[in-house]
C-alpha cells in the first residue's frame, strides 16, 4: 500500500511537470539564459586574462627588461647571470628611429636580437616570409605592412646616431605589441610610434649607442637592453598580484646588482677628473688671491698719488688766486700812474714849449734882470719835473712788481706743467699697470672657464639610469587589461541585473504554482501525505526546472559568451594569434546556482510551510477572492466614469492583486532597463567618433612636418598654404607628448600649443563640458579635457604638472573643455615661451579644406610633398581608425541587447501564460457569460499592455541609473563616452517591450480560445 502510495505520488508529480510544460520550460528558459548570461560575463574577463597570458607563454614574453642608459657591458650581463631564479637571459639592442618610406616618415621602435629561433625570449610570430640572416635585413610589423611596405622592398631608417637601408625579409605579430591601434609613443617625430622593427645585434650597434659612450665607458661592446625570464614564472597568470610579487623577489636582486655597478661606474668615471679639476681649481685660487693683493696694492698707491695731485691742484688754484688778485691790483695802480704821468707830460710838453719860446725870447733880447714871473714859472717846472720823477720811481717800483707778478706767473705756469706731467705719468703708469691687471685678469677668466668647463663636463658624466619595464610599462598589454576591466565592469552590473530579473520571475512562477496548487496539496496531506512528502513534490519542480536549466546555462554560456567576445576584441582591437583557452570559476558557478537554485528553492519552501500550516480542510477549498475596494482611480470621477465596464474590471484587478502588479511591475521594468541601458552604452560607445572628430575636433586634415619650425617659417609656409584653392585656413601648432603627473600613476596625454587665440578657435571646440559655453582663452592658464581633469580630480583654477621631454612644470587651469578621446592639454604661444623659457617650435599644422575631392587632395598632397611642407593626413581616416576600437564593445553591447530583449520576451511570456494559468475558471466564467472573443481578449490582454507600459515607463528610470553606473565604470583612461542617454534609447526599449507584449498577448490567443467553458464547474463556491 506504502509502494502504491509511492508511486502514485511519483506519478502525480511527473504529471504535474508534463502538464505545465508552458510554465516548465518558461522558468527553465529564464534560468538557462540568466544562468548562461551571468555565467558567461562573469567567466569572460578570466578567458581573457588565460588566453593571452597562455600567449605570451608560449613566446616566451620577457618577464623583465632592464634599459641602460650608459648601456651594459660584458662585466655588468656576467654580474646577474648567476643570480639565483634567472631563467634565461638575453641581450640586445632597444632604439626610437624614423622609417621613410614614399617619401614620408613614421616613428618606428627597433629591436635587436642576437640571433632569430624558437627559444628566443619574445619569440616573433612569424606570418610571411623569413627571419633576417644578414646584418642588413629586417622584419616588421604586421601592422606597417598593411601600410604598404612588403617583402624585398628596402627601407631607411634613421635616428641621431646615423642611417642605415634595410631589406624587409619577414612580416611578424610581436608579443611586445599585441595592440592594432596602441602602438606606444616616440621619442622622435610627432612622439607617435606606427610599430616595430626587428634586425640582427651584429654591425647595427652604432644606431643604438653613440660613439662617445663607448670613449666615456672605455668599452669595445656595450648593449642597452636585457631581457629576463623568471623560473617559474609561466605558473602564474601575467594579469595577476601574484605574478607580480613572484618576480618582484628576483626584479630586486638584479636592480640591485646593475643599479650598485652603475653607481660605481660613475664613481669611477668621475673621480680622476675630479681630482684633475681639484688641482686646477687649487692653483687659480691661488693666482686669484695674488692677483687681488696685486690689485688692491696698487689701487692703493694710485689713489694716494691722486690724493697727492688733488692736494698740489688746490695749493696752485690757492696761489693763482692771490696771483690773479695782486695782478688785479697791480693793473689798476699802473693805469691810474700812467693816466698821471700822461697829463704831466703833457703840461710839461706845453711849459716846455713855453720855456723854449721865452729862452729864444730871451736869447734874442736877454733880460737884464729874469721876472719873477718866470722864475716862480720855472721853479713850478722844476716842481713838476721833480713829481715826474718820483712818480717815475713809483712807476719803476710798480713795474718791478709787475716784473715779480710776471715771474709768479711763470712759476705758476711750470706748476701747471709740472702737475700735468705728474697726472701724466701717473695715468700712464695705472694704464700699464691695469694693462698688466687686466691680462692677468683674462688669464684668469680663461682658467676659471676651462675649469668651469671641465666641471660641466664633469657634471655632464652620466649616473646612468636603469628603467625596468614590466607588462605595466607594455602599451599593449595595458591597452589589453583596460579591456579586460571593462568587460569586468560591465560583467559585474549587467548580468546581475540580468539574472535577478530572471531569478525573480521564477521566484514569482513557483510562489503562483504553489499557490495555485493549494488544493492538490491539501488532498495530498488528507490522504496523510507528510508535510515533507507534499514540500518534496515542489523541491523536486524547481530543481528540475532550475538546477539542470542552471548547469546547462553555465556550461554554454561560459563557452559562448568569453569565445564571442574575444573573438570581436581580437578581430578589432589585438593580434593574437592563440587557442582560447576557456576559464571557468567555481566561484561563479556557486554564485550562479545559489542565485537560480537555492533562492527560488527557498522561497518556495517558504511559500509551502505558509501554506501547509492550514489545516487540509481549509487548503482543499480554494482561497476567498480578496474583498473588493474602491481604487484610487475610482475617486478620480471624470477619468472612471469615462471608462466602460471592461476597462474598470481590468483596473480593478490590476490594483486588487497587489502582490502580482509589483511583481510583473519589477520583472517588466528589469528588462525594460537592461534593453535600455543596452541601446544607451552602444549610443554612447559609437557616438564617441562623431562627437570627438565633428563636434570637437573641426579640422580637415592634420599636417605632420618632419621636422620642428620656428614661427616664423611657419607663417611662410601658412601664407603659401592659404594661396592653395583647396585650403581654406591653417594653423600651426606644436603636438607634443608628454606626462601629466598624478599621485600614484602618472597619464599620458598630448600637448597642443597654438599661436593665434583667435585662429585655434577655427579648428577646435573649446566648449565647458558642464555649461555648454564657449571657453575664453587666455595667456594665464591651460585648457584641460574632461577626463583628464577627472582622472586628476582637478577643478577650474586648481593647478597641474606636466613633464615635457623630461623637465616638470606646473600650471594653471583656465578652462575644462568637453573631449571625448585622448588626454588633451592646450596651450598658448605666450604661456609656453614664459613657463619653458624657450622659443616656440611648431611640428605639427591643423588645416581645414574648401572641398574634400579627391583631385583636391592629390593636388595638395604632391604641392606639400615638393615644398616638404610635411605629410597629410586627413581626420576622417583617424576617427574610422578609432572606430574601430570602439566597435567591439559596440558588437558586445549588441550581444547584450539582444540577450536582454529575449530575457523581456521570456518574462513576459512566462507572467502571460501564468496570468491565464491561474484565472482559467475566472476566463471560463467570463465565456459562460456571454462575452465575446474580443471582450475575452481584452479583459485578459489589457492588463498585459497596462503593466507593460508602467513596467516600461519605471524601467527607463531604473534603465537611466543603470546607464550612468556602467558608462563611467566602462570608460578607459584615454576615453570619455558620451554619458547622456538619447531619448531613441528609451523608444526603442518600449517599443521592443510593448512589441513583445503584443505579439505574447497573439500568440496567447489561442490558449484563451482552448480554455473550456466547464472549467467555470470547477470553482467550489
Amino acid at each position: 500500500m506504502v509502494k502504491q502510495k509511492k508511486s502514485m505520488y511519483w506519478r502525480n508529480l511527473w504529471k504535474s511537470i508534463f502538464a505545465s510544460k508552458a510554465r516548465f520550460l518558461s522558468i527553465f528558459s529564464i534560468v538557462f539564459l540568466g544562468a548562461a548570461f551571468f555565467a558567461g560575463l562573469r567567466n569572460t574577463p578570466g578567458t581573457m586574462t588565460k588566453t593571452m597570458d597562455a600567449y605570451l607563454d608560449k613566446h616566451n614574453y620577457s618577464d623583465l627588461t632592464y634599459i641602460a642608459s650608459l648601456g651594459f657591458s660584458q662585466d655588468d650581463i656576467a654580474a646577474i647571470k648567476d643570480i639565483e631564479g634567472i631563467d634565461k637571459i638575453e641581450y640586445g639592442y632597444q632604439f626610437d628611429a624614423l622609417k621613410k618610406t614614399h617619401d614620408q616618415l613614421e616613428g618606428v621602435k627597433v629591436y635587436t636580437s642576437q640571433t632569430f629561433d624558437t627559444k628566443m625570449i619574445n619569440h616573433p610570430d612569424l606570418i610571411e616570409g623569413r627571419f633576417p640572416k644578414q646584418s642588413d635585413e629586417c622584419v616588421i610589423d604586421n601592422e606597417l605592412a598593411k601600410s604598404g611596405t612588403k617583402i624585398g622592398q628596402k627601407i631607411d631608417i634613421s635616428n641621431k646616431q646615423g642611417e642605415k637601408s634595410f631589406t624587409v625579409v619577414g612580416i611578424i605579430n610581436d608579443v611586445r605589441y599585441i595592440a592594432k591601434t596602441d602602438r606606444g609613443t616616440n621619442s622622435l617625430g610627432d612622439g607617435t610610434n606606427s610599430g616595430f622593427i626587428e634586425i640582427l645585434n651584429t654591425d647595427n650597434a652604432f644606431l643604438a649607442m653613440p660613439d662617445e659612450l663607448y670613449d666615456l665607458r672605455d668599452e669595445g661592446v656595450l648593449y642597452n637592453q636585457i631581457s629576463i625570464t623568471v623560473k617559474g614564472a609561466k605558473k602564474e597568470n601575467v594579469f595577476t598580484q601574484a605574478y607580480d610579487d613572484f618576480i618582484e623577489t628576483l626584479n630586486t636582486k638584479v636592480k640591485s646588482t646593475l643599479s650598485l655597478r652603475m653607481s660605481n661606474l660613475y664613481e669611477k668615471l668621475t673621480r680622476d677628473a675630479q681630482k684633475k679639476l681639484d688641482d686646477a681649481k687649487k692653483e687659480y685660487d691661488k693666482g686669484y688671491k695674488t692677483y687681488t693683493e696685486s690689485k688692491n696694492t696698487f689701487d692703493s698707491k694710485i689713489l694716494e698719488a691722486k690724493i697727492q695731485l688733488i692736494n698740489a691742484k688746490i695749493t696752485l688754484a690757492d696761489k693763482e688766486m692771490e696771483y690773479i688778485k695782486a695782478q688785479s691790483m697791480a693793473s689798476s695802480q699802473a693805469q691810474d700812474m700812467l693816466d698821471t704821468m700822461k697829463k704831466t707830460s703833457d703840461e710839461l710838453k706845453k711849459n716846455l714849449e713855453n720855456l723854449k719860446k721865452q729862452l729864444e725870447g730871451y736869447q734874442e733880447n736877454p733880460p737884464e734882470k729874469i721876472p719873477h714871473e718866470v722864475i716862480d714859472e720855472v721853479n713850478k717846472t722844476i716842481k713838476e719835473i721833480q713829481d715826474v720823477q718820483t712818480s717815475l720811481k713809483t712807476a719803476t717800483s710798480s713795474i718791478d712788481g709787475m716784473f715779480q707778478l710776471n715771474e709768479a706767473s711763470i712759476q705758476i705756469q711750470k706748476a701747471k706743467l709740472q702737475i700735468q706731467q705728474n697726472e701724466n705719468k701717473l695715468a700712464l703708469e695705472e694704464l700699464k699697470t691695469n694693462q698688466q691687471l687686466t691680462q692677468a685678469k683674462d688669464k684668469l677668466d680663461k682658467a676659471h672657464s676651462q675649469i668651469s668647463e671641465a666641471q660641466d663636463k664633469v657634471n655632464e658624466i652620466p649616473k646612468g639610469k636603469l628603467y625596468t619595464l614590466t607588462n605595466y610599462q607594455n602599451a599593449g598589454l595595458v591597452n589589453y587589461e583596460s579591456n579586460k576591466d571593462s568587460i569586468s565592469s560591465i560583467a559585474d552590473i549587467f548580468p546581475l541585473m540580468f539574472f535577478l530579473v530572471s531569478a525573480l520571475v521564477s521566484l514569482t512562477t513557483m510562489t503562483r504554482m504553489v499557490e495555485e496548487q493549494r488544493s492538490q496539496s491539501g488532498t495530498l496531506r488528507a490522504l496523510g501525505y507528510s508535510k515533507w512528502d507534499v514540500i518534496k513534490q515542489y523541491i523536486v519542480y524547481v530543481i528540475f526546472a532550475t538546477f539542470f536549466a542552471c548547469a546547462l546555462g553555465i556550461v554554454l554560456g561560459t563557452q559562448f559568451f568569453p569565445r564571442i567576445i574575444y573573438y570581436l576584441y581580437n578581430l578589432m582591437l589585438f593580434q593574437v594569434d592563440a587557442k582560447t583557452l576557456i576559464y571557468s570559476s567555481q566561484a561563479v558557478a556557486f554564485q550562479t546556482f545559489f542565485i537560480s537554485v537555492f533562492v527560488t528553492m527557498a522561497a518556495t519552501l517558504f511559500v509551502c510551510m505558509s501554506e501547509l500550516n492550514l489545516m487540509p480542510a481549509v487548503l482543499m477549498r480554494p482561497k476567498a477572492p480578496k474583498l473588493g475596494k474602491r481604487i484610487v482611480l475610482e475617486r478620480i470621477t471624470f477619468i472612471w466614469k469615462r471608462l466602460s465596464f471592461n476597462q474598470k474590471v481590468t483596473m480593478r484587478n490590476i490594483f486588487r492583486y497587489k502582490k502580482r502588479f509589483f511583481m510583473s511591475i519589477i520583472g517588466i521594468a528589469g528588462c525594460t532597463a537592461l534593453i535600455i541601458t543596452g541601446f544607451g552604452v552602444k549610443h554612447s560607445v559609437s557616438a564617441v567618433v562623431d562627437k570627438q572628430y565633428h563636434d570637437v575636433l573641426k579640422y580637415d586634415a592634420l599636417v605632420r612636418l618632419d621636422d620642428s619650425i620656428s614661427t616664423s617659417e611657419a607663417k611662410k609656409y601658412q601664407k603659401n598654404l592659404l594661396q592653395r584653392d583647396a585650403v581654406n585656413n591653417v594653423e600651426y601648432v606644436l603636438n607634443q607628448s608628454i606626462d601629466i603627473l598624478k599621485n600614484k600613476e602618472d597619464l599620458y596625454g598630448t600637448l597642443v600649443v597654438y599661436q593665434s587665440m583667435e585662429n585655434i578657435s577655427n579648428f577646435v571646440n573649446f566648449k565647458d563640458y558642464k555649461t555648454g559655453k564657449k571657453l575664453v582663452l587666455d595667456d594665464d592658464g591651460v585648457i584641460l579635457s574632461a577626463k583628464t581633469a577627472e582622472l586628476l580630480d582637478v577643478e577650474v583654477n586648481d593647478t597641474m604638472d606636466i613633464e615635457l621631454s623630461g623637465t616638470k612644470y606646473n600650471v594653471k587651469i583656465s578652462g575644462i573643455m568637453e573631449n571625448y578621446f585622448m588626454n588633451y592639454v592646450y596651450m598658448s604661444q605666450n604661456l609656453y615661451e614664459s613657463v619653458t623659457a624657450q622659443d616656440l617650435k611648431v611640428n605639427n599644422a591643423f588645416l581645414t579644406m574648401k572641398k574634400m575631392d579627391q583631385s583636391y587632395k592629390t593636388s595638395l598632397e604632391k604641392y606639400m610633398k615638393e615644398k616638404n611642407y610635411g605629410n597629410l593626413s586627413y581626420i576622417n581616416n583617424i576617427g574610422e581608425e578609432f572606430d574601430n576600437q570602439v566597435q567591439s564593445v559596440d558588437l558586445v553591447i549588441i550581444i547584450l541587447i539582444v540577450c536582454a530583449g529575449a530575457l523581456n520576451f521570456i518574462v513576459l511570456y512566462n507572467l502571460t501564460n501564468i496570468n491565464i494559468q491561474e484565472r482559467k475558471s475566472e476566463i471560463a466564467t467570463i465565456k459562460v457569460l456571454g462575452f465575446r472573443r474580443k471582450e475575452v481578449y481584452d479583459y485578459i490582454f489589457r492588463e498585459n499592455v497596462i503593466l507593460s507600459i508602467i513596467g516600461s515607463l519605471l524601467g527607463t528610470v531604473f534603465g537611466y541609473l543603470l546607464h550612468r553606473f556602467i558608462i563611467r565604470t566602462v570608460e578607459l583612461d584615454v576615453t570619455m563616452f558620451v554619458r547622456s542617454l538619447n531619448f531613441t534609447s528609451y523608444i526603442f526599449a518600449i517599443i521592443i517591450t510593448l512589441g513583445f507584449t503584443l505579439f505574447i498577448d497573439f500568440v496567447m490567443r489561442r490558449v484563451l480560445n482552448r480554455v473550456n467553458m466547464v472549467e467555470s464547474l470547477k470553482s467550489i463556491e
